[in-house]
């Protein structure tokens, strides 16, 4: 009936997705809406019809009736093409139980065949208000009726510290994403199933550790084939993709119980190509039988050795179900998203670089003896060190990697790829820069 639309509308960007089908969303969606200088806070639920709800009805009834019982005002979205409808007045029924103020939205008051609105009046519901989320039309009429419904409510959004670490969990469907972040938050803000691909929309959340805040990202999980996903699942894929791109840290699920896949590789590849720091979480540890006291460590160093570009990245063997090792998981975020944003003293760059040179050489190239005069870092988050060298572009990807590796062996910086940047440089006059690096993160 579109109201993931009419959210979106309201919104004024595209938060939730959208589609032909009925029962796209099903985890509860938040967003501030500003109207008139006034603002409030809007929640998108999942839909209540029952032919929509066959495979998680009793998880979806849950997370819409949290919703009514945290609203401060309810707004009931119904087709004009249908009329009212049996399901519309039990719903109706359950509405007024609340006691809470009701706006009845008509909505595709833009379709070609409608019931006439007025139909709608025998509900006796004070306010209602025809609108076409797709067109936008009436949505200011609605949001005044929203606005003078709420009388003096103001939406208190969480402030968002400069210092937050914006955490991507990401994975393939039913590794157990929106069971970690339950654990994580202490209350079941998500839809958990043991049926894979239950979570489309990622939904933020802030909680505070050690005095730093932490905003979660559930995201749906991304699956084989992405190429041909049709429809809704395509838009998934953007969105996971979206949230690693706006995150600091992503935390990759996989299951303790499988090896690890060409497409959990390919999700890491993913996250160090938009330049975030990776933690590995070996889920559902609680699950795998004939544990021994070294099990963990070996797998960690098979993982590693089979891919040697995980050897930075951190590996956590957890149980989202039990909570075993959990509280590690926090620990270990708040120092991977402290580390991706140390500056570190261009001095201290320059002596690990004249090490590095000194016990290997970069090698010649047509002739050409390279040379690297000194090293200052740019940026943060993550990390970025120019180097000045006379013939920047000859050094080969071999030498590079190598001095990715002095870097890391010295700073450390877990999880968290190393951005090396060559410049040109004529000669090594002058003096080797020292104290802070000149970037900023």
């Amino acid at each position: 009936m579109g109201k993931s639309t009419l959210f979106n509308r309201l919104v004024g960007r595209r938060v939730a997705i959208t589609d032909s089908i009925p029962g796209v969303t099903r985890d509860r969606l938040y967003a501030t809406v500003d109207w008139n200088r006034r603002t409030f806070e809007l929640v998108d639920t999942a839909g209540l019809l029952s032919r929509v709800m066959e495979r998680f009805e009793g998880e979806i009834a849950a997370q819409v009736d949290a919703a009514i019982a945290q609203a401060d005002l309810l707004l009931f979205v119904v087709d004009s093409r249908d009329g009212p409808t049996a399901e519309d007045e039990e719903l109706v029924r359950r509405l007024r139980v609340t006691g809470k103020p009701v706006v009845l939205a008509v909505n595709k008051i833009d379709s070609k065949v409608i019931v006439p609105p007025e139909e709608f009046h025998r509900w006796g519901l004070e306010h209602l208000c025809k609108v076409s989320a797709l067109r936008g039309t009436g949505t200011g009429d609605l949001l005044d009726v929203v606005i003078g419904c709420l009388g003096d409510y103001q939406a208190r959004s969480p402030e968002i510290a400069d210092d937050a670490v914006r955490v991507a969990v990401i994975g393939k469907p039913n590794v157990g994403k929106s069971s970690l972040v339950n654990r994580l938050i202490g209350k079941d803000r998500m839809l958990v199933s043991d049926q894979p691909g239950t979570t489309r929309d990622p939904v933020d959340t802030v909680i505070r550790f050690r005095s730093r805040t932490i905003v979660l990202i559930d995201t749906a999980g991304l699956r084989k084939r992405m190429k041909t996903s049709p429809g809704v699942e395509y838009y998934t894929l953007l969105r996971t993709v979206h949230s690693i791109e706006n995150c600091d840290v992503a935390v990759l699920l996989l299951d303790s119980r499988q090896k690890v896949s060409r497409q959990d590789l390919r999700i890491a590849d993913l996250v160090e190509l938009n330049g975030k720091s990776l933690i590995l979480v070996m889920n559902k540890w609680d699950l795998v039988e004939e544990k021994q006291s070294k099990t963990s460590a070996a797998l960690e160093k098979k993982l590693k050795g089979d891919n040697p570009h995980l050897a930075h990245v951190p590996v956590l063997f957890m149980s989202a179900a039990t909570g075993q090792r959990v509280h590690k998981l926090l620990e270990l975020v708040e120092a991977v998203g402290r580390g991706r944003r140390e500056l570190v003293p261009t001095a201290g760059l320059n002596r690990v670089l004249q090490e590095a040179v000194a016990r290997n050489q970069p090698p010649t190239a047509s002739g050409k003896h390279i040379r690297l005069y000194y090293c200052t870092q740019v940026q943060g988050a993550p990390p970025t060190f120019l180097i000045f060298s006379n013939y920047p572009e000859k050094i080969p990807e071999t030498y590079r990697r190598y001095l990715s590796r002095c870097f890391r062996e010295k700073f450390s910086f877990p999880g968290t790829p190393i951005r090396l940047v060559f410049r040109k440089r004529e000669s090594n006059s002058g003096r080797i820069p020292s104290g802070k690096p000149r970037g900023s993160h």
